[in-house]
């Protein structure tokens, strides 16, 4: 009888011992959390937390992931209350849970959270960004604790595919959303040189009615209708509610007199002829492996900036227009899963 009482104290205690390792070894394991502007269902917040997924998936070291959306829809827009209590829930969550590594994802969590935790050591916490906006403007260049990727616009991949269809002079009205997205949007396109075309000031719209009358006023002065990003348009000044981007595309596209080309691939994807968008996939591959680089024990990785981008196409609207682009943007469009075919129409 004391043999079994001694061997069920032997067994308790080291049941106790091994779960004290286990919590002394999950505690001591590295920290990074994952800080998105907007919520987990939008669609580019979903390839972009693909490629996170890939970049973790490589690591062999012991790590604590979290992830945090400082938005809980895609249907609503939020007001800036909404934000400030957004940003006051993410910083308790990186107060209390203390990730070494924060990767902030999106223009709105650099603006809320992420200016918040600039050091000047490279020591303390440290913090990747992964937005479109000039990192100077959260005061992210010089830090000690700071690197990330800048989302790059493929505005060079886009004027040469304007060259390929157009040997012309081309008017280019540029069209966005009056957000910090679309405001960061609207600066690369402004310093990007177009050569010998023309760029019209570019116009920010507040709301789906202001896009919908930009695109009939883009019928009298443009050659070219350059889409920027559309999700999460409120619909109106009195309906706050977003529109869904795949609405706002087919429209865009059914409604536009210049040839209409985007920066995300949703705008093909909803109807729109033809969109060359920086990979939201590749990008979060490129942050999450950053991230990885970027903790305790490792020296502080330089800033990056974003390389991949995607075709999106569809053939069949294009030649209705009369262009035809080279078959390397068909097998490009072919092999992202973004090549849209159309029947053409029969004979009435």
């Amino acid at each position: 009888m004391k043999a079994q009482r001694s061997l069920a104290v032997l067994l308790c205690a080291f049941v106790l011992a091994l779960l004290g390792l286990l919590v002394a070894f999950n505690h001591g394991k590295p920290r990074l959390l994952i800080l998105h502007s907007f919520a987990e269902d939008g669609h580019w917040e979903q390839l972009f937390d693909q490629g996170v997924r890939r970049a973790l998936a490589a690591n062999r070291q012991p790590l604590a992931v979290r992830w945090h959306y400082m938005s809980f829809t895609g249907t609503d827009v939020q007001t800036g209350t909404e934000w400030a209590a957004a940003s006051a829930r993410a910083r308790a969550v990186i107060d209390s849970w203390k990730p070494d590594v924060i990767l902030l994802v999106g223009e709105e969590a650099q603006q809320w959270v992420g200016h918040r935790y600039v050091g000047e050591t490279p020591q303390g916490q440290r913090l990747v960004y992964a937005t479109g906006e000039d990192p100077r403007r959260f005061g992210y260049v010089g830090a000690a604790n700071v690197t990330g990727v800048r989302e790059l616009l493929p505005l060079a991949q886009i004027h040469q595919v304007l060259t390929d269809l157009e040997s012309r002079h081309l008017r280019i009205q540029a069209l966005g959303m009056a957000d910090p997205t679309g405001e960061a949007e609207r600066d690369q396109v402004q310093a990007f040189d177009w050569r010998s075309s023309a760029l019209l000031p570019t116009i920010l719209a507040k709301d789906y009615a202001a896009w919908q009358q930009a695109v009939t006023d883009a019928a009298r002065r443009a050659d070219v209708l350059l889409v920027l990003s559309f999700s999460g348009m409120p619909r109106s000044g009195s309906d706050p509610s977003a529109v869904d981007a795949l609405e706002v595309a087919r429209w865009t596209e059914q409604h536009t007199v210049p040839l209409a080309i985007s920066v995300r691939e949703r705008f093909a994807q909803g109807g729109g002829t033809l969109a060359i968008a920086p990979s939201a996939e590749a990008l979060g591959e490129q942050a999450g492996g950053l991230a990885l680089r970027a903790l305790p024990r490792h020296a502080l990785p330089p800033p990056e900036e974003s390389q991949d981008f995607a075709v999106a196409l569809r053939p069949e609207r294009l030649a209705r227009r009369g262009y035809k682009l080279p078959d390397i943007y068909v097998q490009a469009a072919r092999a992202a899963q973004l090549l849209f075919r159309e029947p053409e129409p029969g004979p009435q």
